[in-house]
Parts: C-alpha cells; sequence; structure tokens
C-alpha cells in the first residue's frame, strides 16, 4: 500500500494512495483516503481525532455484544485491494453478502455448514455482509445455485481475462477428493498405491503469477492420462489459450503428446520410468555424471544432458537429470532392501536411482529445465491450501449440484487465500495468522463499533500483509 505525508504547520497527515481505472473512460486517476494524524510513521500507526472524540461518546452507549473481529477485518482488508472485488461484485449482485460470508467462513476455519450461522452471528462478518441468510437450509439452496453451470460460466467469463494477466503457460494437475457421495462423480479410484471412492479435482494454474485459473472434475475412476484433452478443450472454451503446460508423468501417453504436438502447444512433462523410450535414454547415455553436463541447481549439484530424440513423428528434446544427493539416497535404500545373506543382490538395479527424464517440445537451456519443472509444485501448494486452511475434506455435501456448488466457493476461496499466503511469506501459514488474529475482538455500541487493544503478533501479522491498523470502526 502506498502512503503519501503531507504536513501542515507541526502536524504530519497520511493518505492512502492508489490508481483506479475508470469503467467508463477507461482511463487511469489516483485516488486517496485520509488515513489521520500520523502517531508513529515508522510502524504506520495513525490516528482520527475526530473518530477518537467518539470513542467516549461510544461508551455512553449500550454496549450490545462482543465479536471476534480481527480476522475478518484481515482478510477484508486484503479482499478490498484485489481486482477480483469488482468481479465478484457484478457477478453475484445481490447474492455477493452471501457468497462473501460462505468464502470468510471457508478461509476462516471452514466448520461445518451446519454450525456456520453461529459463527456468522459471533464475527464482524456479520457486519461487513449484514445481508447473508446463513440458516443451513439457505446454505443448501445456496451452494445449489453456484453449482449451476450458468452461473460458473458467467464468473469464469469475468475472472479468466484478469487471471490470465502475466502469462498464458499454465500447470495443469489433480488431487482426490474422498467421499461417500452417491453421484457420478464419485467412483472408486487407485492413485498413488492406494484405492478410495472418491472424486478427481482438476486445476489450471497461471504459470508467471500462481494463481488458479481454472477448475473442473471427474470421477474418481477416471486417470490423469484420460482428462488433459478434454480439461484443455474446456479451458479454450472458457477463453483460456495456453501457450504451453507443465505436467507429470500421470499424463504422458501417445495421444495426448500428438495433441499438443498438433495444436502447437508447448510441453514439459517428466517421463514414466516403465517406457521403452525411457529405458533406451538410460542405457545409451551411461556418461551423464560427466563435468560437461554438471549444473548448479537450489545450491547444489546436479547432471543434465540433453538428447534430441523423434517420439510419435515428431522432434523434441530429452533431458537426462542426475541429482547425485537422490542417488545416494536411493542406492543405500536398496541396500537396506537386500537379504542379509546377499543372495538377491543380482537383481538390484541400480541405473534409475537419482534420474529423470524430462520431455519437451521445445529447446531450453540445462540449468533452466529443471527449475521449470518443479515449478509444477505450486499445483500441490494450492492442494494443500484446500485440504489444509480451507478443509476441504471430509465433504458433507449430500448432492451434485450441492457438491458442484461447494467446488466453486473453493475455487474463489481458494483465489484469495492464494493471495493472503504470498503476503505472509513462507514462515506463517493462514491457520496461524487467522488463529492469532481471532482473538482480537470488537465491542457492538448501539451506534457504533470499538476495538479492543491489540497484540504484538497481532500487529506484527497485519505490518507483514501491509493491513492498516484501526482506531475506531463505523457501524
Amino acid at each position: 500500500m502506498a502512503v503519501r505525508y503531507k504536513k501542515f504547520g507541526k502536524q504530519e497527515y497520511a493518505y492512502r494512495i492508489w490508481n483506479e481505472k475508470n469503467p467508463e473512460t477507461k482511463k487511469w486517476h489516483q485516488r486517496s483516503e485520509y488515513l489521520g494524524v500520523v502517531v508513529d510513521k515508522s510502524n504506520r500507526i495513525y490516528e482520527k481525532r475526530n473518530q477518537m472524540k467518539r470513542v467516549a461518546e461510544l461508551s455512553a452507549h449500550r454496549e450490545r455484544s462482543i465479536l471476534d473481529y480481527g480476522d475478518s477485518y484481515f482478510i477484508n482488508s486484503i479482499i478490498d485491494q484485489l481486482p477480483i472485488i469488482d468481479v465478484l461484485k457484478s457477478s453475484f449482485g445481490d447474492l455477493f453478502d452471501m457468497l462473501m460470508s460462505l468464502v470468510f467462513h471457508r478461509i476462516t476455519g471452514g466448520q461445518a455448514m451446519r454450525h456456520a450461522e453461529y459463527w456468522y452471528h459471533g464475527n464482524y462478518v456479520s457486519k461487513l455482509f449484514p445481508n447473508a441468510d446463513m440458516s443451513s437450509q439457505n446454505i443448501s439452496k445456496f451452494l445449489s445455485y453456484l453449482g449451476e453451470d450458468s452461473v460458473q460460466r458467467t464468473f469464469l467469463s469475468k475472472y479468466i481475462p484478469l487471471a490470465q494477466q502475466g502469462g498464458d503457460g499454465c500447470v495443469i494437475d489433480s488431487t482426490g477428493l474422498p467421499n461417500e457421495i452417491s453421484m457420478p462423480l464419485t467412483d472408486w479410484g487407485y492413485f498413488d498405491g492406494c484405492i478410495e471412492f472418491e472424486t478427481r479435482l482438476i486445476l489450471a494454474i497461471n504459470r508467471a503469477t500462481e494463481r488458479p485459473l481454472f477448475f473442473r472434475y471427474v470421477a474418481g475412476n477416471i486417470g490423469d492420462v484420460s482428462t488433459l484433452q478434454n480439461t484443455l478443450v474446456e479451458m479454450k472454451q472458457n477463453g483460456i489459450n495456453a501457450s504451453s503446460v507443465l505436467v507429470d508423468a500421470g499424463y504422458f501417453s501417445q495421444s495426448n503428446l500428438e495433441m499438443l504436438f498438433a495444436a502447437q502447444t508447448a510441453f514439459l512433462i517428466r517421463m514414466p520410468s516403465n517406457r521403452a523410450i525411457y529405458k533406451n535414454i538410460i542405457s545409451k547415455n551411461a556418461d551423464i555424471e560427466n563435468v560437461a553436463y554438471a549444473v548448479k541447481y537450489d545450491k547444489r549439484g546436479i547432471f543434465v544432458k540433453e538428447i534430441k530424440i523423434e517420439i510419435y513423428g515428431y522432434t523434441a528434446f530429452a533431458y537426462l537429470v542426475l541429482d547425485p544427493q537422490r542417488r545416494g539416497r536411493e542406492i543405500a535404500k536398496l541396500i537396506s532392501s537386500m537379504k542379509d545373506d546377499g543372495s538377491d543382490a543380482s537383481s538390484i538395479d541400480f541405473s534409475n536411482c537419482g534420474k529423470m527424464v524430462l520431455l519437451s517440445s521445445e529447446k531450453l537451456l540445462t540449468n533452466e529445465v529443471v527449475p521449470l519443472y518443479y515449478t509444477r509444485q505450486i499445483a500441490e501448494r494450492m492442494f494443500g491450501i484446500a485440504k489444509d486452511d480451507l478443509n476441504i475434506l471430509p465433504l458433507r455435501t449430500h448432492s451434485e449440484p450441492n457438491f458442484k456448488g461447494f467446488m466453486m466457493l473453493v475455487f474463489i476461496s481458494l483465489i484469495i487465500s492464494c493471495e493472503i499466503k504470498s503476503r505472509l511469506g513462507q514462515k506463517t501459514s493462514i491457520e496461524q495468522a487467522i488463529s492469532i488474529l481471532k482473538s482480537w475482538k470488537c465491542k457492538i455500541f448501539d451506534n457504533g463499533i470499538i476495538t479492543n487493544e491489540i497484540t504484538k503478533k497481532q500487529r506484527t501479522i497485519l505490518e507483514q500483509t501491509n493491513v492498516l491498523v484501526p482506531k475506531l470502526c463505523g457501524v
């Protein structure tokens, strides 16, 4: 947040400055908001004297209730600065308060929906979005509304142009959502060695901005390899023309690669180790551990060798990667699994240890190919936020329309959560921040709201994320 200071006489005043685009003229102009008299410039503490005078007046009025304040004030302060707020208002109109109340409910802990009404009336969110009806019956009705295809298309048509700013390369990945909902989208699936009754959630993420771009869901018995083509088709139907995609080995197949080549969509994909072409590359490039192929990666050394190949009638580039540290760990693990008498030693194969093969449709620099591939970890972080901070599991909806609406709610909550997480940094989780801020209360009077004193930990989080510390709130 940009803050401008002006001095009149001996007193200094602070103003929040930002640029805003006029939707009619399409021209940018500068806006400002008075923050108050500067009390502590280094810590960004300001005081609106006329509001402080009202504290004494408010204390004379009847105290009506005490609400959890800090968590919702924090989230709202960040959302107010995001362009998506206008997209949400225009997409949901009179139901905006209902949507935002449920989004805040997800981000602040995501308790069971049947308890949401109690949470709402005990939280400052009821003052921010007073037109929400958080009864269980109305929440179920609203989720069904969110699950309608026309509602989701309306939102995505306005959100996607915003989400694609910064680049049109994307990461595509999926995760399982175990549930026992009786619907076509739930079936037995086998992933990572486990068999579960689940639905697969597929996310497309803008690689440049690391923000959610698109989502869809399929039954648990549909493997990743079968979903890539339809995912890209649906993305295109919604206005997303991905110039490049980054996917893991689960999407590797002849049909998928031919489709990407034909569409001239650049790609980087890990080659499964059970493929004949993988084994052929490993066997013919035993010289990988050579100083000519040494590169620095993440403060350590690895080996990367480029091999130009022909695959399914197209020219591509395979990158054989050897990580010496990982190779050592994997060899040690194989040795420790041997029989004590060493009778099975001849069956142990060390050739694949510490190695992987990345396939690219384009020629890449050998010192950039591994960092590029590992940007796909942003998908894992997204799923982590959805499962750990938004408590997407266990799924508690009982119908397909409500499930679809819940996925839409989670997607919108994830967009906002990613912005919060980027401001908090790696050392503080969303859950930690919300837990610390939740104990910051406010008192509701007949004609005003007074916040309690703020703790050092709470102030640190607000300063870290560029959120102002209020002295007094309006009604």
